[in-house]
């Protein structure tokens, strides 16, 4: 999802996992979030939303990923109730929806397809998934054609939920993924991308039989790349997040992995962005109880500036960190999971790692109940910021893919939201009015 190819790898998972987690984080007891007003209003869009989606099925869009060629920005999704289909389409910097009837990527799908994952290379949007035995790849041109058809690149073996990442520099890539065959590893695919195909070498990562399926994402700063996973081989099987460097011919560097944190309680959902610096890693972490977001850096030489890492939110409920970087600080956005309402908020992380403020600010517009499953790409002077959208929290039969522009402050440009992909089921449904 990231300018010249940090792919992020904002979990897609469905409302399944969601619902689950809403019920643990209860559990503890904690209550809803006292209200608060709503988001800035931001001046008017430069364009309003023209054109909209055209198609009219219902569908439940989820597990939006974004990446951007600095003048557009390529949404992509999977439809939970049509369980093979990818989907995909293209947002100009102005914010007007290039491909109202959505791009196709997966055509008469066989199979269930997985999650996917988005980044560029400096000439043409990469999409993967895991299918049911391989991970497909497919090229997207900026103009919207789509080059080829589902490619495998690599077989996969096991559970294809756990979402993967992909992340690029020119005309090179990685693509990562969690095997769950035998023996179980973080596994990889470099990617070399010509004009007339792409050439590809498998890297295992990691060997561990105690990896957690939160994903992993992959980034690229200073001539390598940086995966990061949650990882359950510790004493108390707390999952705890470990990274691994990998150089651009795919040669892994911490072959035994770094372990990020190593504080009580568990780290899972994880992400990561690269910097002037090196990385930024954030993650959600229940230490105290409730679930917070945490984040540190990690240098090219992979030492830790701050090893127990730092809050970038207060919670409680908080996961699925998205993140970029447009040059100057790091743009740090999650889901906040509380049990009256889902929504999502963000906050900027200095380059000497402090915080814009202590828990962020509010990004969704309030629009439905259920905003959530956010990912974000920095695209030139401003940052783009796709998520699903639906009128209820438990169970929503019906979820739509929007999308917003945000300034460099934090504001958003479009209130409301862009609507990427469409289902009448949930526009015909008036939106809930904020708390």
């Amino acid at each position: 999802m990231r300018a010249n190819g940090s792919s992020r790898h904002a979990p897609g998972w469905g409302w399944l996992w969601l619902l689950a987690v809403t019920l643990t984080l209860t559990a503890y007891g904690i209550e809803p979030e006292s209200p608060e007003p709503p988001a800035s209003q931001a001046e008017a869009a430069d364009v309003s939303q023209f054109p909209a989606p055209t198609w009219n099925t219902p569908s439940f869009a989820s597990g939006a990923e974004v990446a951007t060629d600095g003048s557009q920005t390529l949404v992509v999704w999977r439809d939970g109730s049509r369980p093979g289909e990818i989907h995909a389409a293209r947002v100009s910097r102005r914010g007007r929806l290039l491909d109202p009837n959505a791009l196709q990527l997966n055509p008469a799908p066989a199979f269930q397809a997985g999650a996917p994952a988005v980044a560029f290379d400096g000439r043409h949007f990469l999409v993967i998934w895991p299918g049911e035995h391989s991970l497909l790849l497919v090229r997207v041109q900026p103009d919207g054609r789509v080059l080829d058809g589902p490619r495998p690149i690599a077989a996969i073996s096991g559970d294809p939920s756990s979402t993967p990442g992909i992340a690029c520099t020119w005309r090179k890539c990685l693509a990562t993924w969690v095997d769950f065959g035998d023996p179980r590893r973080i596994r990889g695919v470099l990617l070399k991308t010509q004009d007339s195909g792409v050439s590809t070498r498998e890297v295992t990562l990691a060997h561990t039989l105690a990896i957690s399926s939160y994903g992993v994402p992959v980034a690229w700063s200073g001539q390598r790349f940086l995966v990061a996973w949650s990882d359950t081989r510790f004493g108390d099987f707390t999952p705890k997040i470990v990274a691994a460097r990998v150089t651009g011919e795919g040669d892994v560097l911490d072959p035994g992995g770094i372990v990020l944190s190593d504080t009580p309680g568990s780290q899972t959902w994880v992400d990561l962005v690269g910097t002037r610096q090196g990385f930024f890693v954030a993650w959600s972490d229940t230490r105290g109880g409730t679930a917070r977001i945490f984040g540190t850096s990690v240098r090219l030489d992979g030492s830790i500036p701050d090893p127990d890492g730092a809050p970038l939110s207060r919670g409680p409920n908080d996961t699925l960190p998205s993140l970029a970087y447009d040059g100057q600080q790091v743009f740090a956005t999650w889901s906040r999971l509380n049990p009256d309402r889902f929504s999502i908020r963000g906050n900027f992380v200095r380059s000497d790692g402090t915080v814009a403020t202590p828990d962020g600010f509010r990004l969704s517009a309030n629009e439905f109940v259920r905003e959530v499953e956010q990912d974000v790409v920095f695209q030139g002077e401003q940052y783009f910021m796709a998520f699903g959208g639906a009128p209820t929290i438990d169970e929503p039969p019906f979820q739509v893919i929007l999308g917003t522009r945000v300034r460099t402050d934090g504001t958003r440009v479009d209130i409301p939201a862009l609507r990427i992909s469409h289902s009448p089921s949930v526009e015909g449904t008036a939106a809930l009015p904020a708390p």
